[in-house]
C-alpha cells in the first residue's frame, strides 16, 4: 500500500484506485476479490469511495487508450521494480483526460504519490513530466486513438471474426459508457417502474437510466426491505423465462449462486433445488432467498458429483464461463480472461451438462446458459451436447420474448457483445433449450 511522509496528505481515493489497478492489471486479482480483502475501501467516505470506484472503472473501461497516450510520452516500459508507477500514471491520465479534474492538482498529487514510497520515489520526476504533457497534449492527442483500443486483441480478433465490424463498435460504446441498472420485478412490473422511474423492457425486466438512478444505497430503494424485485441484468433474467416453470413442478438449478435466477423459478411456484459447491456463495444465495420470502432448497455440493433423490422435471445449468460477456460492469475481466481459460471452461461446460442429463426424467427440459461473448463456451458446447448426449433440442417459444425475439434462432438465444448500443446495452449471453430423450 502507498505510505505518504507525515506531512503530505494524499487522496485516501487516488491511493485506492492505485493499489486496485495493481492488483488487478499486475497481479491478475479480480475487482471483487480485490474490494473483498483489506483494502481500506469501507474506511473512506461516501464520496471518496465513489471517487475511487470512478477512478479505476475509468482506467479499466478506456486502458487501450490510457496506455496509448502514456506510450507517446513514456519512451521505455518502466521495471518491475517501479512499483505502483505504472499504475499511478495509469490513474492520473483517466481522470485528467475522462474525469475532467483539475489537471494541476492531479498532477500534483501523482508527484506526491511517487515521493511518498521507495520504490517510486526515483520516478517522481518522471511523472511530473509525463502527466503535463498529458495535461497539456493528451485531449487532442486522444482524438487519433479509437475506443476499439480498448478491447484487447485477442478479444477483439475474435468477435470480430465472429460477429463482423459493427459488433466491435458497439462494444465499445456500451463499455465506456454509464450503465443502467435492470431490475427483476416479481410483481406488477408496471408499477414499479412508475414508482422507481424506470422503463419496462420487457417481461419482468424494468431498466433504471444511470442518469435517472435514485440516489443513495440500492438497499434503501422502495421495494428492495420487501423483496418487490431484484437486481439483474434484462439478460440474466432471460434463461428462467425461456425455461418456463411451472407451479409444482421439480426443478434443480445448478451453478445456483447468487440466486438470481432460482428466484424467478421459485416465484412461478415451483419446487427449486439451488445446487452450489461454494459455501459462501450459497450462503449469499440464502440469504437472498429469505429477503424474497422464497422457499427453496439448497444444496452445497459439486455439480458434477451431486445426485438428486428424484429425477427432475427441468433443469437450469448456469454454467461457470468465462463471463467475457459481462464487460460493461465488469471490465476487469476484459483484461483477466486468456484464450486459455476459454477452452478450459468449454470443457467444463460440457461435463456439467453430461451430468445435468442425467439428473432430468425423459422428456424433461434443460436450459443452459453462459454470460460468455465467446461461441467457443456457448454454440460449439451445445452442438457436441446434441451429438454426444441424450439430448434433443427444444424450440424456444419467442411469445412472451418479443422484446429479445430478434436475438432467437430455434434452440438458441446468442446476445453478441454490443447489443442494444442504443438503449443502454445488454450484456453478452447465450441460451440453449433441451429435451431429454
Amino acid at each position: 500500500m502507498v505510505c505518504a511522509p507525515m506531512h503530505v496528505k494524499l487522496s485516501p481515493a487516488r491511493v485506492w484506485a492505485a493499489n486496485a489497478i495493481t492488483a488487478i492489471l499486475d497481479h491478475g486479482q479480480s475487482m471483487d476479490d480485490f474490494l473483498a480483502g483489506p483494502n481500506g475501501f469501507t474506511a473512506m467516505s461516501p464520496r471518496d469511495r465513489a471517487l475511487a470506484r470512478a477512478i479505476a472503472g475509468t482506467v479499466l473501461r478506456r486502458l487501450g487508450q490510457v496506455d496509448a497516450i502514456l506510450a507517446l510520452y513514456v519512451a521505455k516500459p518502466l521495471p518491475p521494480k517501479a512499483g505502483l508507477m505504472r499504475a499511478i500514471l495509469r490513474c492520473a491520465t483517466a481522470e485528467i483526460l475522462f474525469l475532467r479534474s483539475p489537471a494541476f492538482a492531479i498532477v500534483s498529487e501523482a508527484v506526491s504519490m511517487a515521493a511518498s514510497k521507495g520504490k517510486t520515489r526515483a520516478f517522481r520526476h518522471l511523472a511530473n513530466a509525463v502527466l503535463r504533457k498529458v495535461a497539456a497534449e493528451g485531449a487532442e492527442r486522444l482524438n487519433d486513438i479509437p475506443a476499439t483500443l480498448n478491447i484487447p486483441d485477442w478479444l477483439r480478433q475474435n468477435w470480430q471474426k465472429t460477429y463482423g465490424e459493427a459488433t466491435i463498435e458497439n462494444a465499445a460504446k456500451v463499455l465506456i459508457e454509464d450503465q443502467p441498472t435492470d431490475l427483476t420485478v416479481f410483481r406488477d412490473p408496471a408499477i414499479w417502474a412508475e414508482k422507481l422511474s424506470g422503463t419496462a423492457i420487457g417481461g419482468p425486466s424494468l431498466r433504471i437510466a444511470s442518469a435517472d438512478r435514485q440516489a443513495g444505497d440500492i438497499t434503501k430503494w422502495a421495494g428492495f426491505e420487501e423483496g418487490a424485485w431484484q437486481v439483474q441484468d434484462v439478460a440474466a433474467a432471460l434463461p428462467a423465462l425461456i425455461l418456463n416453470a411451472g407451479a409444482d413442478e421439480n426443478i434443480i438449478d445448478l451453478c445456483a449462486a447468487p440466486g438470481g435466477k432460482t428466484a424467478q423459478l421459485a416465484a412461478c411456484g415451483a419446487k427449486v433445488t439451488a445446487v452450489e459447491r461454494s459455501s459462501s456463495r450459497l450462503e449469499r444465495l440464502d440469504q437472498n432467498m429469505k429477503r424474497l420470502d422464497l422457499k427453496v432448497q439448497s444444496v452445497c455440493a459439486d455439480a458434477l458429483q451431486w445426485k438428486p433423490e428424484t429425477l427432475a422435471d427441468a433443469v437450469l445449468v448456469d454454467a461457470p464461463c468465462t463471463a467475457t460477456g459481462v464487460f460493461r460492469r465488469h471490465p476487469d475481466v476484459l483484461v483477466l480472461k486468456t484464450p486459455d481459460q476459454v477452452r478450459d471452461m468449454a470443457n467444463t461446460q460440457f461435463a456439467i451438462l453430461a451430468a445435468a442429463a442425467n439428473m432430468l426424467r425423459p422428456g424433461g427440459r434443460l436450459i443452459y446458459c453462459v454470460c460468455s461473448a465467446q461461441t467457443e463456451e456457448g454454440e460449439d458446447v451445445a452442438r457436441r451436447a446434441l451429438k454426444e448426449l441424450p439430448l434433443g433440442p427444444l424450440i424456444i417459444e419467442t411469445g412472451a420474448l418479443s422484446y429479445v425475439q430478434a436475438f432467437v434462432k430455434a434452440h438458441e438465444l446468442r446476445i453478441p457483445p454490443g447489443a442494444w448500443a442504443d438503449k443502454g446495452g445488454l450484456d453478452a449471453f447465450y441460451i440453449s433449450a433441451f429435451t431429454r430423450q
